[in-house]
């Protein structure tokens, strides 16, 4: 009878041993599964992220632009505006382009606006940025409206004045110019954003996390970021970072084969980007986290 008990006793506890195991197989596929989550999450806001702070630049630089075009304009003298042609043809030039930068900003603005809108990234300095471009919009639409007031008074026309480019494509050879102008000012926009530093150094300037939970080594980069702590580049340009470290690792995401860190006499010396279309594919923003 002893013996029968132990014999049940014994089976107990293989089962007992079998389940566990097989539970703690478990949970490693749930941790394995919401890690996959958290970074598909994570490269998705990234994305967004990119082309947010892409737009925010771009309405930036067409900003400055226009006021650029603006000076040109008032700074030329009464009489040439009202006599000479040559430069009555540059000024309606400039103004046509003036329009169309309007226009893209305010496309930008409202693509901006939904794009947030619709995302789960909550963020009043976004928000309150967005806000401040809306204002900066408003008061450059005033100032356009008050030059054109005064071309009129030196016989320009409004609807000269009040043109873009789509109504005047088939006229002269130098509103076609202004079109080719145009078109590379709504081109790609190549601005990129990079740091290099430590794991520490990138931490404490939350540009990067820790992936996955606690006791997860695995960093990516904060859906928060303070874009003064990157470098900015044209990435048409772009072909080398360097630095100087023992390791270094990519926190971004950028394809293999893409790119490739320069060694010498057992350091690395630099980051060489061999492939730019490639290597910004996924990623505007690139993190080099060194040791």
């Amino acid at each position: 009878m002893q013996t029968a008990r132990l014999i049940v006793i014994f089976f107990l506890g293989l089962l007992l041993i079998s389940g566990c195991g097989k539970k703690k197989e478990q949970q490693i596929l749930d941790l394995q599964a919401k890690n996959a989550q958290l970074q598909a999450e994570f490269n998705e806001k990234d994305s967004l992220l990119n082309e947010l702070f892409g737009s925010i630049n771009k309405i930036e630089k067409n900003l400055s632009e226009i006021t650029a075009r603006e000076k040109l304009i008032a700074e030329a003298p009464v009489e040439e505006k009202r006599m000479d042609m040559d430069v009555r043809t540059k000024i309606i030039d400039e103004i046509i382009l003036i329009n169309n930068i309007m226009e893209e900003n305010k496309k930008r603005l409202a693509v901006l606006r939904d794009q947030l809108k619709k995302s789960d990234i909550k963020t009043s300095a976004l928000q309150e940025t967005i806000k401040l471009l809306n204002t900066r919009l408003e008061d450059k639409e005033l100032e356009i409206t008050a030059l054109k007031e005064q071309l009129v008074k030196l016989n320009f026309t409004i609807e000269t004045l009040n043109a873009t480019v789509d109504t005047l494509r088939a006229e002269t050879a130098t509103q076609s110019q202004v079109i080719s102008q145009q078109d590379a000012l709504i081109g790609e926009m190549n601005t990129i954003w990079y740091v290099v530093g430590t794991r520490k150094d990138l931490t404490d300037k939350a540009i990067i996390e820790k992936a996955g939970g606690l006791f997860s080594n695995t960093m990516i980069m904060s859906e928060m970021i303070n874009p003064d702590y990157f470098t900015t580049a044209d990435m048409r340009s772009l072909s080398r970072i360097d630095f100087e470290s023992t390791k270094a690792e990519l926190v971004t995401v950028h394809p293999e084969g893409s790119y490739k860190f320069l060694e010498e006499n057992d350091r690395i010396r630099g980051l060489e980007i061999i492939n730019a279309g490639e290597f910004w594919k996924s990623s505007r923003f690139l993190v080099i986290m060194t040791r």
